[in-house]
């Protein structure tokens, strides 16, 4: 079994599989700095997945396993936020996030203006924002391996 390991910092994204890493210079805080409209533009957020994916392209060309991966793990602070959203609360993690679920959360926390997005049950205040670039991350990741599900893991190894 393959597994492919993502991690979303603020300023970068980490992806190890089958013992080879590679990284691109897109987080979610990176993601975020395209999204100045409140709530995001339909542009922005076409240019903010559309720019992950461009880094993805080469990210899986550095991690060629990361295309036969049977398993994908996505981590970090802003993530868990993701999971919280779709529960409506506290999720217990890893968290098996599907893609028409992770398609729901996106639509849900991008259409919101922040005054609404933060009294979303689960979301806590300082991942109110940052949780837009890690909704971007995770759809443009889905849409870009074509994959049904994801894994979301709760880490603190990355700043919020």
């Amino acid at each position: 079994m393959i597994a492919l390991v993502v991690t979303l910092a603020a300023t970068d994204a980490v992806f190890e599989a089958d013992g080879v890493r590679a990284s691109i210079p897109v987080g979610v805080h990176t993601l975020c700095d395209l999204l100045v409209s409140d709530p995001p533009l339909p542009e922005e957020l076409t240019n903010a997945i559309g720019w992950f994916q461009d880094h993805l392209e080469d990210a899986t060309r550095e991690v060629p396993a990361a295309d036969l991966a049977d398993r994908v793990e996505v981590a970090g602070p802003a993530v868990s936020a993701i999971a919280a959203v779709e529960v409506g609360g506290d999720a217990t993690f890893p968290f098996e996030l599907s893609r028409d679920a992770a398609e729901d959360v996106f639509r849900t926390l991008v259409t919101e203006a922040a005054t609404v997005r933060v009294h979303n049950p689960g979301l806590v205040a300082p991942l109110s924002h940052t949780v837009l670039g890690a909704a971007c991350a995770v759809v443009g990741l889905m849409r870009f391996l074509h994959l049904d599900t994801v894994w979301l893991v709760d880490t603190t190894e990355a700043a919020p």
